[in-house]
């Protein structure tokens, strides 16, 4: 009689073992069949895995670099060169920078030659490759340029640019006049400026938020006319301080006459970049060896100047390079300015009584040293002078004329800069106290700001 008590069947763990055993015979009989193949499959998943951390780790510099790829030597379009080995080499590309902040080691190809590193021709993204490789260009990994980045941002709606500027891994990308773009820190500059101004790294010293200023000495203005800028012209003169005030608000809401805070914190900002500084025959090696370029001073020709190209500085003074004559100073940013210091003096929209200006050992209206400054009446030391308290008109700094009778109580307003017949008197840092807010001359212009 049939029992079915007494069928038997396989268990589970009993069919999940044959299952194992097809697989590793399968394996086996393939590997045997073509072993090359499978471990060239092994060879490139660990060179997917080594890909991955070298663009993982030039992504990461990147973030912590203001978003700037870092300078490879010797890479360029369609050109592919051997990533260095840890002990370095010559003639290939050295990534050591990465090691060990953010790769324990430089990772080679399994078969031990070189990973390459170049500019895919066909794109011009940054390319990793192995040569060693069974595939085409293995899973190539390519690094987005920095326009290519901003604009898959844009389409993934992770980034909505606001004018010119453009957030990118919390760092700025700013696009100036010139259509040259760069990476800046939001604390260095945020401000994205019209036509003829550049923008400014504000300076918590003296109060000032990111602003923009006119690039050029105004070039039009008055009480009824807004003030313009541009490089061709003579700037405005005969104008007093009043109406200047009047032509730069006249552009709109946020523009106005810069301020002495304002302009102190350009002139600062200039004294700290080394390109500023010169000996007179060559490049400085250091802030503070010889002087500031001043600008036109030297009343040759006996006028003031029209602006030009920004790699041409001396136009129209007669001299050439590392001449004190210079009418440029490059900012922080990389941004240029021009005039700062000689071609024609520039209203401030600061006054001051005579009584509480800065004076030293003779009182009454003179020209001073700034190291020659006794009092600084209602002033101080950071709204005038610069930084280094040894520098005087010998390092081309200008110098101050000021009042601090104690009797005076007319109110003076603030001329920065000199002109062009003010030779060792005029600077970045040079400061008149004596013209009346409603006084003008031929010599006196202004430039506008946007805050």
């Amino acid at each position: 009689m049939y029992n079915k008590n007494n069928q038997k069947g396989f268990t589970l763990l009993e069919v999940l073992l044959v299952v194992v055993l097809i697989g590793i015979m399968t394996t086996l009989v393939l590997t045997a069949i073509n072993p090359n193949r499978q471990i060239a499959r092994v060879q490139d998943r660990v060179r997917q895995s080594d890909m991955s951390k070298l663009q993982k780790a030039i992504d990461q510099y990147k973030i912590d670099n203001k978003g700037k790829t870092p300078a490879l030597t010797g890479v360029s379009s369609g050109q592919y060169k051997d990533i260095c080995p840890q002990g370095g080499g010559a003639g290939c590309v050295d990534l050591s920078f990465l090691v060990p902040g953010y790769l324990s080691s430089i990772p080679k190809d399994p078969t031990g030659v070189n990973y390459k590193i170049g500019l895919n021709p066909d794109n011009n993204k940054l390319s990793l490759w192995s040569s060693a490789s069974t595939q085409t260009e293995v899973a190539i990994n390519k690094f987005l340029t920095p326009t290519e980045l901003i604009q898959a941002q844009i389409t993934e709606g992770t980034l909505v640019p606001t004018g010119t500027q453009q957030l990118v891994l919390n760092r700025l990308v700013y696009t100036n006049n010139a259509g040259n773009q760069t990476y800046i820190d939001p604390a260095t500059t945020t401000k994205v400026c019209p036509t003829g101004y550049i923008p400014v790294p504000g300076n918590s010293m003296y109060g000032t938020n990111n602003f923009c200023v006119m690039k050029y000495e105004a070039k039009t203005g008055s009480a009824t006319v807004a003030a313009t800028t541009q490089a061709a012209g003579i700037p405005q003169v005969s104008i007093n301080q009043t109406n200047a005030i009047t032509a730069c608000s006249l552009n709109g809401a946020g523009y106005g006459l810069i301020n002495n805070a304002e302009w102190m914190t350009i002139a600062r900002n200039i004294e700290g970049q080394l390109s500023n500084w010169t000996t007179g025959t060559a490049a400085s090696t250091a802030i503070g060896t010889g002087g500031l370029y001043r600008g036109h001073s030297d009343g040759t020709p006996d006028t003031a100047l029209e602006a030009g190209a920004d790699n041409d500085g001396y136009i129209g003074t007669g001299n050439s390079g590392f001449s004190i004559e210079r009418r440029t100073h490059t900012l922080s940013n990389g941004e240029v300015i021009w005039d700062l210091g000689g071609n024609v003096w520039e209203w401030t929209s600061d006054t001051i009584l005579g009584k509480d200006q800065p004076t030293g050992s003779t009182p009454g209206f003179n020209w001073r040293q700034y190291t020659a400054i006794t009092n600084y009446g209602t002033l101080s030391y950071d709204l005038i002078r610069p930084s280094n308290n040894t520098w005087n008109s010998t390092q081309n700094m200008g110098q101050i004329y000021s009042d601090g009778t104690s009797t005076n109580n007319t109110s003076h307003a603030f001329l920065r800069g000199g002109s062009w017949s003010y030779t060792t008197l005029a600077g970045v840092f040079t400061l008149s106290l004596s013209g009346a807010p409603s006084g003008s001359s031929g010599l006196i212009g202004f430039r506008c700001v946007l805050r």
